[in-house]
């Protein structure tokens, strides 16, 4: 038996080469297609990150700000409580009676600068060791510190005045 070749065969083979180029060319055209949906997903899903990122930046933000506003607050109420005990006369009821060696009329003295500073509205601050008054409705949140700052020089004082008054301490000339 003889086979023979014949042009059909060459056609077959031509056919079967653009079929198989065919093949691939759909194979690469599906895996770019594969690849262009991946990158869509990868760059929707980045997007859609960013854009998570930046809201809870914001949510953030405005939670500090809203902290900041409430905690301002609180410290102005205080202050103005703490001014109002002030007008009232508190620091002569924590200077007390006057200390061996003291003159009553210096303690009078202090107390009612002390009342006179807080009808006008006055506080201390105390920075870098100076300290100055300034009308309470002028504070912002940056005179924080100092005004903490002269508060606690405030208490010292009162607390070491007390301790020698107590016996505690001795009086610091």
């Amino acid at each position: 038996m003889f086979l023979v070749l014949t042009g059909h065969t060459e056609v077959g083979a031509h056919k079967e080469r653009e079929d198989r180029a065919r093949r691939r060319e759909r194979e690469g055209a599906r895996a770019r297609g594969r690849t262009r949906l991946a990158a869509a997903w990868v760059a929707a899903w980045s997007a859609a990150r960013q854009e998570e990122l930046a809201l809870k930046r914001e949510q953030n933000r405005k939670r500090k700000e809203a902290e900041e506003a409430a905690a301002w607050k609180h410290f102005v109420q205080a202050e103005q409580r703490q001014l109002q005990l002030r007008k009232e006369g508190q620091l002569a009821k924590l200077l007390g009676e006057p200390l061996p060696g003291e003159l009553p009329e210096i303690l009078q003295r202090l107390a009612s600068e002390d009342r006179i500073q807080a009808e006008r509205g006055l506080v201390a601050l105390t920075s870098g060791g100076k300290t100055f008054y300034k009308a309470i409705y002028d504070l912002d949140p940056e005179d924080m510190p100092a005004r903490i700052a002269a508060n606690r020089l405030r208490t010292t004082w009162l607390k070491e005045r007390r301790d020698v008054w107590l016996g505690r301490g001795e009086i610091q000339h």
